[in-house]
């Protein structure tokens, strides 16, 4: 699915995805990357939600958004609750969303020049 062309002086903006991959700006994405206000990282060691266990609330609280939403797949499914509450103790929100859903959500945020961060788990 096509998303959008226009960037409107976004950094990162999703092209296109399907179940196998997503497209950030011209790059393929097919394992679990983050996207933050300033940055993209392309090879995060997350495989599924129970390793933000781990890393998550410094992964995800990088580059200080305001809102964090994270594609979980085909469909949604909750994270730790515990990264949750940390996030929520810094003021930041965070979303757990079918991946569909999520990237469309990030595409309107990021739109509105919010300080969003995007974590896709493949």
């Amino acid at each position: 699915m096509r998303l959008t062309q226009d960037d409107r002086g976004r950094a990162f903006v999703i092209r296109g995805f399907d179940e196998n991959h997503v497209v950030v700006n011209d790059q393929r994405l097919e394992r679990t990357f983050l996207v933050t206000p300033e940055h993209l990282d392309s090879d995060v060691p997350v495989e599924d939600l129970s390793a933000l266990e781990e890393h998550g609330e410094s992964l995800l609280t990088r580059d200080d958004p305001e809102v964090v939403i994270v594609g979980t797949g085909a469909r949604t499914r909750m994270g730790p609750a515990a990264v949750s509450a940390a996030l929520m103790r810094q003021g930041i929100g965070i979303e757990y969303m079918d991946t569909a859903a999520a990237l469309r959500t990030y595409t309107v945020l990021a739109s509105e020049l919010r300080r969003v961060s995007l974590l896709v788990i493949f």
